[in-house]
């Protein structure tokens, strides 16, 4: 794989042992889906890492810098028809690019309740920093417990989020998202769900993840994957969540950017 790296491709790369960024966990990433080498959303995932690098008063590279990066990242490592393509700005002004094969999940999740509870105001909260330790230890204590994600609450007992994506649930035949304001990432997908598939932004208690009709996951390399469970909860009406994936993903194939 190669991997671009400060404006030019390489065949390896070593990190600096000393000085911030990847050693502090400073820094921020996107990552996104592509299609047979073409990037989905790729503006409006440039648009949040500008953003969350001001918030987070890291000096980020040009617009230019990452779409050429981006493009060369992607031609260098072809990846059909799927790849995921991440780019990762660290805190010290170092930054890269990499581009590697994505195979989607065909199956229904199993999600529990994190014990880690977030603070909606808390600094990184809304943000892609590249220090995942609260998702990291959330799913490592889901895994160990026989499920695959774990799902966030924050001080209000509000759902925010998992730990890899942000969350839908189907009520009443109508689709709903957690309010940005629950601290939950404004996810590019999520976003898009909003303004082009009716979905509601709305709050809602974790004790009432077991009266929803159902329930998932969303995220720009995933799409939308349905959810099977949510503790010893059982979700049995799978078609709502079928009919919206199948749909966004035609809609994402028909609005692909050159």
């Amino acid at each position: 794989m190669k991997i671009y790296f400060n404006n030019s491709l390489r065949d390896d790369l070593a990190l600096p042992a000393t000085g911030g960024g990847w050693l502090l966990g400073d820094g921020a990433f996107e990552s996104l889906r592509t299609y047979s080498g073409r990037a989905f959303a790729l503006e409006r995932h440039l648009d949040r890492l500008e953003q969350t690098l001001n918030e987070l008063k890291i000096a980020a590279p040009s617009r230019a810098q990452l779409v050429q990066g981006v493009e060369e990242t992607i031609a260098a490592n072809p990846a059909s028809p799927f790849g995921r393509l991440r780019i990762t700005v660290f805190g010290d002004g170092n930054w890269m690019v990499t581009h590697i094969e994505y195979k989607p999940e065909a199956r229904f999740l199993k999600l529990c309740l994190s014990p880690i509870k977030r603070y909606s105001l808390d600094l990184t909260s809304g943000m892609k920093t590249i220090s995942y330790q609260a998702s990291a230890v959330a799913l490592r204590q889901a895994a160990s417990k026989g499920f695959d994600d774990a799902v966030f609450i924050n001080e209000r007992g509000e759902v925010m989020e998992s730990a890899l994506a942000n969350l839908l649930w189907f009520k009443d035949g109508q689709w709903f998202t957690p309010e940005l304001n629950s601290g939950c990432l404004p996810g590019v997908v999520r976003a898009l769900l909003v303004e082009s598939f009716g979905v509601i932004q709305a709050p809602l208690l974790v004790e009432d993840l077991e009266n929803v009709d159902g329930l998932a996951l969303t995220s720009s390399v995933r799409e939308i994957v349905g959810v099977q469970a949510f503790e010893s909860y059982l979700y049995s009406n799978s078609q709502p969540i079928d009919t919206l994936a199948s749909s966004f993903h035609s809609w994402i194939l028909g609005n692909l950017e050159q």
